[in-house]
């Protein structure tokens, strides 16, 4: 009974990505192993660790057992259920007024049968639809083991970029200091006036708050990073700086109808789809009538110890019919509910491959004009650098005024900040790229989040 499933065909599917400029033919980047993608090996032992101890991932694994446990209930639905019963008892009371007490005994033992003929199919779409549930599960416990490998490289990421703040700040914050003592010098030698002095005052303030402000942030990613890798906020090791990552500059992104294969969220919307469907088909069935078969069979007797004798034994076979008449409104609504269902799990199935258009299509040209605007803030600040000694020394021989220099050191201190985090920027953005490929999950990575035997071992004892 019902619709066979069939994958949607309304969303139109691209014919290349707007922003790649390599040919369609090149291998998709998702196919290469995170621990490829990700050199650094400081970043991929993070990733390991977050793999097999982060919380996210548990908990995903929790519902795949879940899933795969309701499942088999659903399948245990079509095999006949088979019961053992009993019941001994002795009961004493009179007769009548003239007989006096009398003493009774019954035993009983026996084996009972209900079995669901599964004529229309009802029990066959819940189990269809179960499977899918299980399927989706397993599908978006996938999907977050992705978006954990991309969380660790993008904190991790991140975090190397506000230790290059730090330093940048740190640096700063020398810089002032020594044009300040150099401010003080000549207003004490009457070769300036006390305002060089403020301004300069002024300056080294700003600097060291900027300062407190980068040392604030890397404590709060180190604590950030610490709860992705599944343990207390804590001291996280680094690797090579942030300038030293290494991350190629053009993408292959493959064909754009791999994705549909390959992204393990459209893959889930899909399942889940597909359970709904199956539901629908349910709903159906369950208007029809009902055939079951009950049976019964064992031995009775008034004398408990003639309850294997021969003559106590009976058995008992009958067939039963159920016809849903008065509630045949409430099954009309019913299958009326579970079509809405099927019809939003398409709408969500059609929004997923959207979004994960788009977000091919944005990493795609992320990664090519943030590489271009990190080039551009670099050489911006290699300019400004040049420019606050030239400046410093026009001050000191007294042809410049300090003003053009604390000009001149807060446009290096913004153009070194921009050109750091736009490195970050671009970085950040070929992981994100990768994750919206499908990347970041292989049968390797799959066997790092599962628990070890001995763990496994210890739930099923303590069950």
């Amino acid at each position: 009974m019902g619709p066979n499933y069939k994958r949607p065909e309304t969303t139109p599917v691209p014919p290349a990505w707007r922003d790649s400029t390599v040919a369609l033919r090149d291998s998709s980047y998702a196919n290469l192993p995170w621990w490829r993608v990700l050199g650094d090996t400081t970043l991929q032992t993070l990733v390991r660790q977050a793999l097999r101890e982060n919380r996210d991932i548990q908990i995903a694994l929790g519902r795949v057992n879940e899933a795969r446990a309701l499942l088999g209930i659903q399948r245990l639905e079509l095999l006949p259920q088979i019961d053992v019963q009993g019941r001994f008892g002795r009961s004493e009371g009179a007769d009548s007024l003239l007989t006096g007490s009398s003493a009774n005994e019954l035993a009983f033992l026996g084996v009972t049968l209900n079995w669901e003929l599964d004529i229309w199919g009802r029990l066959r779409r819940l189990n269809e639809s179960a499977k899918a549930a299980l399927l989706a599960s397993e599908q978006g416990r996938r999907a977050v083991i992705l978006t954990v490998v991309s969380e660790v490289a993008r904190a991790y990421l991140e975090l190397l970029d506000l230790d290059g703040q730090v330093e940048i700040a740190g640096r700063q914050v020398n810089i002032r200091r020594q044009s300040l003592d150099l401010a003080r010098a000549r207003y004490q030698g009457g070769l300036t006036s006390e305002l060089d002095v403020r301004q300069g005052e002024n300056a080294l303030a700003a600097a060291e708050g900027t300062l407190a402000r980068a040392l604030r942030l890397q404590r709060q990613k180190e604590n950030e990073l610490s709860v992705l890798l599944g343990r207390p906020p804590g001291t996280v090791p680094r690797g090579l700086p942030l300038a030293q990552q290494q991350f190629p500059n053009v993408i292959p992104a493959g064909i754009p109808s791999q994705l549909l294969e390959r992204r393990p969220d459209v893959r889930q919307a899909e399942e889940q789809l597909r359970a709904a469907n199956a539901r629908v088909g349910a709903a159906i069935a369950a208007r029809f009538p009902t055939l079951s078969l009950t049976g019964i069979g064992g031995t009775i007797t008034d004398d408990l110890g003639s309850l294997f004798k021969s003559g106590t034994g009976f058995w008992n076979l009958a067939g039963n019919l159920l016809l849903p008449i008065i509630n045949s409104g409430r099954s009309q609504k019913q299958v009326a509910a579970e079509r809405a269902r099927t019809e939003a799990g398409v709408g969500q199935y059609e929004r997923t491959v959207l979004t994960a258009f788009r977000e091919v299509e944005d990493g795609l040209v992320s990664v090519q004009r943030l590489r271009e605007e990190a080039s551009a803030a670099g050489r911006a600040a290699v300019a400004a650098r040049r420019s606050v000694v030239l400046a410093g020394l026009r001050y000191e021989g007294g042809v410049d005024n300090y003003l053009n220099l604390l000009d001149a050191q807060r446009t290096q201190l913004d153009a070194e900040l921009q050109e750091s985090e736009l490195q970050r920027q671009h970085r950040v953005a070929v992981v994100q790229l990768y994750k919206a490929l499908g990347g970041g999950w292989d049968p390797v990575t799959d066997s790092l989040t599962l628990p070890p035997p001995r763990r496994q071992a210890e739930r099923k004892d303590s069950t």
